[in-house]
Parts: structure tokens; sequence; C-alpha cells
């Protein structure tokens, strides 16, 4: 699978211009946003356009190390150093060595960890258990996390000054609800992935699912739209994907669709009773307001797909008193 990030939304484009000016610098990188929205990819691009690129990419899950384990994990141990060490073993740092070293979920982490990983950020070297000959540090450190570390400071759950050593650029990944139209681009990109992973010969979406695409506001953000694309392409007997083959919370979503084209329907018939002038001021409210619901209040999506500019929309947004809050999804 190629490792790149699919979008032309201009948060996305945003996104991929930091990572172009951070990348070949090998300054400390703080990669934040919700869960499935391209942490660690982002992070892959930035060791591909580094000077280390041809160096390793090592991952560290930093919520999934034991306290007890910290220090042989990051640093290695000697053989010999404890009970069952039978042979010398590399930690994450000396594996990355020259490459590229992401504390993944580094929000997860303990305070042991913190505190090892602060001491050899200061350092800049460590010593492996069992040896008193420290090795100095040749990594690019790059963290990423789906928690506030600001909020952590401030509650007393991560190290301020471990904060501000990680912190030297971060990269906000946006959730996928907020990237305009880059749900259909990777929607069809992995359509084509996953048709020639799985041999099948799908040609696109429904008409159907690229609304249910466009209403639904998900939660796991582009993770989720690659698993619900695959098991699409894999159960789909047709040749477009249909509702059918969709997992049920996106099906709840097509039912409110059918709800909001009856009640449009509903709301025609009256305007035959009024003047052309209003009925023409009710209609264009109507669709206004029902294409904001569709979009969930996202206001360039809505211009794209009105055929109007930004700006005429916002224009005409605040000459019916729309309010946008009514059709943006909660968090």
């Amino acid at each position: 699978m190629d490792i790149k990030l699919i979008g032309k939304s201009p948060k996305i484009r945003e996104v991929l211009r930091l990572i172009s000016r951070v990348a070949p610098l090998g300054v400390q990188v703080l990669i934040s946003g919700e869960t499935g929205t391209g942490k660690g990819l982002a992070a892959r691009i930035i060791h591909q356009l580094s000077p280390r690129k041809d160096k390793p990419f090592v991952t560290v899950q930093c919520g999934a190390i034991p306290d007890t384990l910290i220090e042989s994990a990051l640093f290695g141990h000697e053989k010999g150093a404890f009970t069952g060490a039978s042979t010398r073993s590399k930690g994450f740092f000396e594996e990355a060595h020259k490459g590229t070293l992401l504390l993944d979920e580094i929000g997860d982490s303990s305070m042991a960890f913190q505190t090892a990983l602060l001491h050899v950020l200061q350092e800049e070297e460590f010593c492996k258990i069992g040896s008193t000959r420290p090795t100095k540090v040749d990594v690019r450190i790059v963290a990423a996390t789906n928690k506030d570390l600001r909020k952590g400071v401030s509650l007393g759950t991560f190290r301020q000054d471990l904060f501000f050593r990680l912190n030297v650029v971060e990269i906000k990944m946006p959730p996928l609800r907020d990237r305009d139209d880059d749900c259909m681009l990777i929607a069809e990109h992995f359509l084509h992935f996953f048709n020639q992973k799985y041999k099948k010969k799908l040609t696109g979406l429904s008409k159907e699912v690229k609304k249910i695409f466009m209403q639904y506001h998900w939660p796991g953000n582009v993770r989720e739209l690659i698993h619900v694309v695959e098991r699409a392409v894999i159960v789909e007997q047709s040749s477009l994907i249909t509702p059918a083959s969709l997992p049920p919370q996106l099906l709840e979503i097509n039912q409110e669709i059918d709800n909001q084209n009856e009640d449009s329907m509903q709301f025609h018939l009256p305007l035959f009773d009024k003047p052309l002038k209003n009925a023409k001021r009710e209609f264009e409210k109507k669709y206004l307001e029902g294409l904001l619901r569709r979009v969930n209040g996202n206001v360039s999506m809505a211009a794209n797909l009105s055929g109007l500019r930004r700006q005429n929309l916002y224009l005409k947004i605040q000459q019916y008193e729309i309010d946008l809050d009514q059709f943006r999804k909660k968090k």
C-alpha cells in the first residue's frame, strides 16, 4: 500500500505543507489527532522525506510496556544482566539508530516511561541494563497522541518538561468529517486497492452509498472508512457498492436520509398556495437547510454540491437566518 495522505481539502493540504517543511530538518515532531486520522502514516511520510529515509523506522507502543520492562524495552540489556537474559538484546533506541523512532500514543505512557524517555532526550545517551558504558543516541523522535497532552500536564498525568521537549513542532491531523470532499477520494482509492487485493471488479459507489458516506460522521475517521470499503468490496455481489454491503451503523444513516426525503416531499405541496416570490424564498431556505443537514453543516462541502461560491452561500445563510450549529455533529 502506498505511503501517502490522500486528499485535496485545505486542512490536509496544510498538513502536507507542514510535513514538507519539517521533515528535512530533523526536529522533534508531535502529531496529534483523533484515533484513525492517520498519525502513524504522517510519521512515516516525515521519515521518508528526511535524510534518514534509508535508515530504520521503529514504532514504540508507549502504553503497552509494563513499568518493570521499560528500561529493557527502550535501551536493551547485556547478556547475563538479569535472570533469563541469555543473550544480548537491543532496545528500541538502538534498533532505530540513525533512523526515526515513533512514540505512538505517548499520552498513554506511564510516569516511569516518561521519566526514562526524558532522561535520554536530555542527556542524548543511555546505558543498557548490565552495562556502565553509555551509548550515544542518534535518532529522530516523532511522537503521536490522541490525547490532549496540555490537559495531561495540567492534571499531572503528563510531564511538562517532556511535553516541551517533544512539542518542537505540532502537526494536528484533522478528523475526516472536517475534510470536505476527501471522503470520496479516499473511498475510491481504496475501492481500487481492494479490487486488486481481492480480485474483484467493482466500478464505484452507488448514489445511495455516496449520500450515506457524506452524511455519516465517521467517528473512527479514515481507518473506519477503509474498513467499511474493504468489507463492502468483499461482500458486494453487483458492480457497484450498494447500501446492502454496508455495516449496520451506516444503514442507520440511510434510514435517516429516507426520512428526510419524506419530509422534503411534505413541504412542497403547501408552496402552491403562496405567491411565487414567497414560495421561491421558502423553497430556497428549505433547500439550504436540507443540504447543510446532509453535510453536517460543512459550508465548503455544501457550496460544492450547490454550485454556489462559499461567500455567496454564507450570504444566503445569513439572509435566511440559518443556524449552522444545529446541523453540526456534536463530538
